[in-house]
């Protein structure tokens, strides 16, 4: 098992789990007078985006200089932050 951002491109990944239990997300910053995104949040986020355990999803690129991370859900294709791909936890699966 790895994150989103160690596997490698175009190959199809079973997602494992969403989210990290609490630790808190690496690459996140507080901002000045906002709340930090709490999990709720992002596991809402990552649900309406079709992205849950038992999901098949591909990595299409990583964009440079800590740009995003484009992923393949179905037919759709989206960009998520890279504090948000390292939250992914997946697994490589045979075709």
């Amino acid at each position: 098992m790895m994150s989103l951002l160690e596997a490698r491109k175009n190959v199809p990944l079973l997602v494992k789990s969403v989210g990290d239990g609490g630790q808190g997300f690496p690459g996140v910053r507080g901002r000045g007078g906002r709340r930090g995104r709490g999990r709720g949040n992002w596991c809402r986020r990552f649900s309406n985006m079709g992205i849950r355990e038992g999901s098949i999803i591909r990595k299409v690129s990583m964009h440079p200089f800590f740009g995003p991370v484009v992923i393949r859900v179905g037919n759709c294709e989206v960009a998520v932050g890279r504090g948000m791909a390292s939250a992914i936890i997946v697994e490589e699966v045979n075709e």
